[in-house]
C-alpha cells in the first residue's frame, strides 16, 4: 500500500510538472551585417512550432529617421528649461509696470509679480502663468514624454510611448515585407500578429524599472531594441505597435498598462476563447509581445489575467 501511495503521488508530481510548464521562446541566434546600403538584422529562435527565423535589412537612412530613446524624465533639468523660458519673457517686461521675482525652490518655481497697478499686475501673472504651462509642454514634447496616470491615480511623467510608436512605424516597412514573406497568408492578420508575437518574445527581456519612481528609466525606442536586441515591456508593446501600424495604419489598438508591466490590445473580431477588455463600446483581444513565454493573439499571462480582472489597468489609444 505504501508503495502504491509512493508511485500515485509521484504520478501526481509529474502531472503538475507538466500541467506548470510554459512554452518559451528562446533566441538561438542574432547578428547584424553593416554594409554601404544598411544594416541586416538575423534571428533565429526556437518555438513550440519548431525553429523560426527573420532577416531583413533597413537602410541607413531608415534607421537614422528612428527616433532614439531620450533619458529618464528629470524634473530638476525640466524646472531649469521652465525657469530659463520665464525669465526671458520676465526681461521683456517694462519694470516700471511691474517687478517679477523668480526663484527655484526644490523642484518647484515661486512666481511673484508687484507694481503699480493691480489690474496689470493681474494681467502679468495670468501670462506667467500660461508661459510656464507652454514651456513645460514644450519640454515634455521636445524630449517625447507626455503626464501619465496609473491605475491609481498616480500622476507621473513618461515615455510617450504612442508617439515612439507612430514616428516609428514609417521607417519599418522592410521588417513588414520580412515577416509577410514567412507566412503562409499574409493578408491575415492573425498569422501575421502570431509571428510578430512569437519574434518579439524571443528577444531578451529587459527588466521594466517602475515608471513612477524610476520616471522611465530602462526605456528602449524601437531604435534601441533592435540595435541592442533587448527591451522591456514597455519597449516591446511600443515595438509591437509600430509594426501593426506599419502593417495596417487603420489598424485601431491599444496601450495598456498594468502594475509594472504592459501589453497591447487590437480591434480584431475575436474567437470565443481570446482574452479581450472593451473600452468606449470596443472590443479589444489583448496581445503579450514582452515573452519569454509564448502567447498568441488572445492569449495573456496569469498575473496579466487577474490584473485585468480586478481593472487594474489603463489604456492609451493608438
Amino acid at each position: 500500500m505504501r508503495d502504491v501511495l509512493r508511485y500515485l503521488i509521484t504520478g501526481v508530481s509529474l502531472l503538475l510538472f507538466f500541467m506548470s510548464f510554459e512554452a518559451a521562446s528562446q533566441q538561438e541566434r542574432f547578428f547584424k551585417n553593416r554594409s554601404e546600403s544598411g544594416v541586416e538584422f538575423n534571428y533565429q529562435w526556437q518555438s513550440s512550432e519548431g525553429p523560426k527565423k527573420l532577416t531583413f535589412l533597413l537602410p541607413h537612412a531608415d534607421i537614422d529617421k528612428l527616433p532614439n530613446s531620450a533619458p529618464a524624465y528629470n524634473s530638476a533639468l525640466a524646472q531649469n528649461y521652465i525657469h530659463r523660458s520665464l525669465l526671458g519673457y520676465a526681461k521683456a517686461i517694462d519694470p516700471r509696470e511691474a517687478k517679477i521675482l523668480i526663484k527655484r525652490s526644490g523642484s518647484s518655481l515661486n512666481m511673484e509679480v508687484s507694481g503699480k497697478h493691480s489690474e496689470k499686475v493681474n494681467e502679468i501673472t495670468e501670462a506667467l502663468g500660461r508661459k510656464h504651462d507652454e514651456a513645460e509642454a514644450e519640454y515634455l514634447r521636445k524630449n517625447y514624454y507626455t503626464p501619465f496616470k496609473n491605475e491609481m491615480g498616480q500622476a507621473a511623467i513618461k515615455h510617450d510611448h504612442l508617439r515612439y510608436a507612430n514616428e516609428s512605424s514609417h521607417n519599418i516597412s522592410n521588417i513588414v515585407h520580412a515577416i509577410k514573406e514567412q507566412l503562409g497568408n499574409p493578408s491575415n492578420p492573425r498569422e501575421f500578429i502570431d509571428f510578430t508575437l512569437n519574434w518579439l518574445q524571443a528577444i531578451p527581456y529587459d527588466t521594466l524599472e517602475n515608471r513612477i519612481s524610476s520616471n522611465g528609466s530602462g526605456f528602449a525606442a524601437p531604435r534601441q531594441l533592435l540595435l541592442n536586441n533587448k527591451g522591456d515591456c514597455d519597449s516591446k508593446s511600443t515595438f509591437f505597435l509600430a509594426i501593426l501600424k506599419s502593417y495596417n495604419p487603420k489598424l485601431s489598438a491599444e496601450m495598456i498598462f498594468l502594475p509594472n508591466h504592459a501589453l497591447v490590445g487590437i480591434s480584431l473580431k475575436a474567437n470565443k476563447t481570446d482574452e479581450k477588455i472593451m473600452q468606449n463600446n470596443i472590443s479589444y483581444i489583448l496581445a503579450e509581445p514582452t515573452g519569454p513565454a509564448q502567447y498568441k493573439l488572445g492569449e495573456i499571462a496569469p498575473s496579466s489575467k487577474m490584473a485585468i480582472r480586478n481593472r487594474q489597468f489603463t489604456t492609451e489609444s493608438f
